[in-house]
């Protein structure tokens, strides 16, 4: 149902993918505005008329999602922009800052409404309701969960935090809603208190939903790690390139739907200038056609034919296979001329150690291989933290 009605007022067309997002996402928008407002005037109204701060209280919240839906459709018309001089990366993060925006006016709203809701928990009054009222407000929970149905669809069709934080934010309207049902019938059969209680339960609800989905907006402002599936598909597109023997120190910078990446690509030290260039051009090409995203190829030459190579990989193998710290290693080395006599290799060190941590196991690494290659100087270097 959701898939033919987005269609109807959607539909797909030959435009590019990210015109068809903010397409979805504006409309999504105008559909949560539509509902709100209809539903915080019919809120408002019976709060109102009876003068329970629940049901008030749940109709500023209704009215918050009218704001927010508005914050949703700035969000998506600022993110199609395209780059210009003073942003060179595009503007696919102001989305990140609508859903921020959304997530404070929630934390507003129930900050404001704790302290109403304590006041009425204080000093109780009978709230009574007609039955007719009652059952509108049921309706209102059953709507405002298919709303936020509806925009989760749409949020994992697009692959949208702003619409997935849309969504939540009916869904809290939802339950706040079947709170205050809870405190009208309650109020119905002489139980003022449950007015105070449903008002406060409904503004703590507020601020956990506001909080939660304002650290995943933060995390997105700040930047967030590729998942271990974006990292492994951009190394398997990697290495499927004839002439490539590695694929390492993989980063990804996300901008709203613009993605940059880097990787850095062992080839075999005997390829050509001319070769070489040819491979990082076609590991670029398919990335980009693959994956959409905007890459940069940094080539590693190595020698994998030679045999003293081979038994430093051999031993490393060994010894990382035992250490969990150790992640990768890469683009090993051995100079061996009349002055030096050096074993050089970078690694990849588990998320979250310490720096004695990776000092220490740069020393484990390092006492081993002198133990094994004992006329050999070892050089360590361990990649940055962002780089996969």
């Amino acid at each position: 149902m959701f898939e033919k009605l987005t269609t109807y007022f959607v539909p797909v067309s030959k435009e590019s993918a990210w015109v068809y997002r903010t397409r979805i996402g504006i409309f999504q928008g105008w559909v949560s505005i539509l509902i709100n407002g209809l539903l915080f005037v019919l809120k408002l109204a019976i709060g109102l008329a009876v003068g329970a701060v629940s049901v008030i209280a749940d109709a500023i919240h209704t009215f918050s999602d009218v704001v927010s839906s508005v914050v949703v459709i700035w969000g998506f018309k600022q993110s199609e922009k395209p780059a210009d001089v003073e942003h060179p990366y595009g503007h696919g993060r102001a989305e990140y800052i609508a859903t921020l925006i959304i997530a404070v006016l929630l934390v507003v709203a129930g900050v404001e409404f704790i302290q109403t809701a304590i006041d009425r928990i204080r000093n109780p009054e009978l709230v009574s309701s007609e039955w007719w009222m009652v059952l509108a407000l049921g309706a209102t929970i059953l709507l405002k969960e298919v709303t936020a149905r509806y925009a989760e669809f749409l949020s994992s069709k697009i692959a949208s935090g702003t619409l997935h934080a849309d969504a939540w934010h009916h869904r809290t309207d939802a339950i706040s809603s079947l709170l205050v049902v809870t405190a009208l019938i309650a109020g119905n059969y002489g139980y003022p208190t449950v007015d105070g209680w449903a008002g406060l339960g409904i503004a703590l609800f507020l601020l956990y939903t506001g909080f939660e989905i304002a650290r995943d907006a933060v995390d997105d402002l700040i930047g967030k790690p590729p998942t271990s599936e974006e990292v492994e598909t951009i190394r398997r597109i990697v290495m499927g390139v004839g002439g490539v023997l590695g694929a390492h120190d993989i980063t990804v910078h996300s901008y709203g739907h613009d993605k940059f990446a880097s990787v850095h690509v062992e080839i075999d030290a005997v390829k050509s200038t001319g070769e070489a260039h040819d491979i990082s051009e076609e590991v670029e090409a398919r990335l980009k056609d693959a994956l959409g995203v905007e890459p940069t190829i940094h080539l590693d030459p190595v020698h994998p034919n030679d045999p003293l190579v081979q038994k430093v990989m051999l031993h490393l193998k060994e010894i990382t296979a035992q250490d969990d710290q150790v992640t990768d290693f890469h683009d090993i080395r051995v100079v061996n001329t009349e002055n030096h006599q050096v074993i050089l290799f970078e690694t990849n060190m588990k998320i979250g150690i310490t720096q004695p941590e990776i000092i220490a196991c740069n020393q484990r690494l390092e006492k081993s291989l002198k133990d094994k290659f004992g006329a050999y100087e070892v050089q360590i270097k361990v990649s940055p933290m962002h780089r996969f």
